[in-house]
């Protein structure tokens, strides 16, 4: 059965284009199915959409002859199971309207209700006048969205219907298309396949009031995470302390400090196939840590013992796991020497090397260089963490492949 791309057509002037974007997605041999708001419907009609397809056009929540009875027997919801259906749902032509909308989780109509239920990747694809796109209340919703896993096509600069000349102009539909065929090709590229992933960073305790830890956020490893779940990999993330939260559904485990990590480790290795060691595992604990809280008045010295390098006892656990770790360094002088180095130690298949001098703790971005078993180098410059998951997931897939 060929893959559901869902359009979502908004009342932008830029809706006409869509018709175009259909026929190349048909051409492909993608079912196309259009979802249409009320004043979308205005613009342009239905009967357009529907020849262009070969799909009936969906743009009422509840349409004539609605009945309760009906759905709470038959247990079908039409904007559920048009969400459960599709590989990619596309917004195009984006208003600032659904954009703002999208971004808080307003469900006022078909359109928005399918595109909240759905798991499938987001595209979204803006178009609007030049104002309208540089309010910051639209970059705001924006970068909600962007944070959350939604991905962007657009907008481009030009002259807008307006009559504006600037960004705001609805991207080119070959661009669109092509970004669309990659979403559904790689939607299904990892099922079948069980990757553990850890992210974040554990403490430990020096009292009952305090601990030691690390500066790490966990955006990496939570975004690498939630990119191989939206491959149709079956992920278990296990995250220690982190500043942000996974966006897709995964099986979640928690873990506070080095121990917990270890053992979480070991109890779901077993079953997985790749496993994606991101996460800054504290590289000391407290030696004597008090049972109580200390009082904070009097100057006190601290014994630090290394920890547990889980990374070095993966392949005990698992001899057969496809498995990447990470390589911090403050510096890059010896980054590539020293990521070498630990692949070989836990005898791993792929190092992810990052320099943390370039103020990556915390941030959104990151440069980093992966370096496979035959150290081969590729750099990836300093770029948004989702983009870095989704190289780092590329990488994975072709060495996955070249081992089947």
């Amino acid at each position: 059965m060929n893959p559901t791309i869902l359009i979502c057509v908004t009342s932008g002037i830029a809706a006409f284009k869509t018709l175009n974007l259909i026929a190349l997605l048909r051409k492909e041999g993608y079912n196309v199915i259009v979802i249409m708001t009320e004043h979308a419907k205005k613009m342009i009609s239905p009967k357009e959409f529907e020849k262009a397809s070969g799909n009936k056009v969906i743009s009422e929540l509840f349409p004539k002859g609605f009945d309760y009875r009906k759905v709470l027997k038959e247990r079908k919801v039409k904007h559920i199971s048009l969400a459960d259906r599709a590989s990619v749902v596309c917004v195009v032509p984006a208003t600032a309207n659904v954009i703002a909308k999208l971004a808080n989780g307003i469900a006022d109509d078909i359109l928005t209700t399918t595109v909240l239920a759905s798991k499938a990747a987001l595209l979204i694809c803006p178009s609007m006048n030049l104002n309208m796109w540089n309010n910051k209340i639209t970059q705001e919703n924006m970068k909600k969205l962007r944070d959350k896993g939604s991905y962007f096509a657009g907008p481009e600069k030009g002259m807008l219907a307006c009559g504006y000349k600037g960004k705001g102009r609805l991207a080119d539909i070959k661009i669109i298309q092509h970004e669309i065929i990659k979403l559904a090709e790689k939607s299904n590229e990892l099922k079948g396949k069980r990757i553990l992933v850890t992210a974040g960073g554990t403490e430990e305790e020096i009292d009952k009031a305090r601990v030691i830890t690390n500066k790490s956020s966990g955006k990496m490893g939570i975004r690498i995470a939630e990119e191989c779940a939206m491959r149709s990999a079956k992920v278990t993330l296990i995250r220690a302390r982190t500043d942000a939260e996974p966006n897709v559904k995964l099986k979640e485990i928690r873990a506070r400090n080095a121990n917990d990590m270890l053992n979480a480790v070991r109890k779901n290795i077993r079953n997985n196939d790749v496993m994606i060691h991101a996460a800054a595992v504290s590289d000391f604990f407290v030696r004597g840590k008090k049972k109580g809280k200390m009082k904070s008045m009097k100057k006190i010295n601290l014994e630090l013992s290394p920890g547990i390098k889980i990374f070095e006892k993966v392949r005990d656990m698992n001899s057969s796991i496809f498995l990447v770790g990470f390589k911090a360094e403050y510096g890059s002088r010896h980054l590539k020497k020293e990521a070498i180095s630990a692949m070989k130690k836990a005898n791993a298949d792929m190092m992810i090397a990052n320099d943390i001098s370039r103020d990556v703790f915390g941030s959104d971005e990151n440069e980093v260089i992966i370096i496979d078993k035959k150290e081969n180098l590729s750099t990836i410059k300093r770029t948004d963490k989702k983009i870095i998951a989704e190289q780092i997931a590329d990488e994975i897939k072709r060495r996955l492949d070249e081992k089947s």
